[in-house]
């Protein structure tokens, strides 16, 4: 006898087949109780891998990259340098990447300004490295106000849980007063333009997004309607 679906032989006794589990039926065949041709095919057991050892397995990988960064730039120049930027692109990723995983519920409030802490220290580092004149002028105040919108966004959405439509309506304004405000800090730092150029037209749809959400939000009508149209 054979199973109808893989092919496998089967022995007259058996009820089902080993192999894929579809079950054995053949009228003209009549059922012994002779051995089973296959042994039991047990179920896998999934083994669960252990946390802390993955974890502690992805920090050694990123501390092994720093020490042999470092020690290639000491051997070949004698002295730290570009190995310096390699080492904080490395601990900024683990900052932004793995350290939350650590946590079985990281809270986002609280991760996400150590991210934007993490890339303001980083890129002060490579304002000193490159003796620029940047990062008091430009990168801190653009980071800093990124850093505000986001995580008022994410602690009003955690906390409040109501009025979204507001909350991302005021973020998409702000966030177009961030592009006015970027390049404005670009002209000011880098001396590129002596007016404003490109940074309207964000401002402009984000403002009108951000109007938008907030005139939803006011009218409930309007948005019963929306909701119905678009099966939200």
């Amino acid at each position: 006898m054979y199973c109808v679906k893989c092919g496998c032989e089967l022995a007259d006794s058996e009820e089902k087949c080993p192999i894929c589990g579809i079950r054995a039926y053949h009228p003209d065949v009549e059922r012994t109780l002779s051995d089973p041709l296959y042994p039991d095919n047990p179920k896998t057991v999934r083994q669960s891998v252990s946390r802390f050892g993955a974890m502690f397995i992805v920090t050694s990988i990123f501390i092994l990259g720093v020490l042999v960064s470092l020690i290639c730039n000491i051997s070949l120049s004698g002295e730290i340098t570009w190995s310096g930027i390699v080492t904080g692109a490395l601990i900024l990723g683990y900052v932004l990447v793995i350290l939350p995983i650590w946590f079985r519920s990281p809270n986002p409030v609280i991760f996400v300004p150590c991210d934007f802490a993490a890339c303001t220290l980083y890129l002060l580092y490579i304002d000193i490295f490159t003796d620029g004149d940047w990062f008091l002028t430009f990168a801190f105040p653009t980071v800093g106000g990124s850093m505000i919108i986001v995580t008022a966004v994410l602690a009003l959405c955690r906390y409040v849980r109501k009025g979204y439509l507001y909350i991302f309506g005021g973020a998409a304004i702000l966030t177009g007063a961030q592009c006015v405000l970027m390049e404005f800090l670009i002209n000011h730092t880098f001396e590129i333009y002596d007016k404003l150029v490109w940074s309207f037209y964000p401002f402009i749809v984000c403002l009108i997004i951000g109007l938008l959400l907030i005139i939803i939000a006011i009218c409930p009508a309007l948005r019963t309607t929306l909701e119905k149209k678009f099966f939200v």
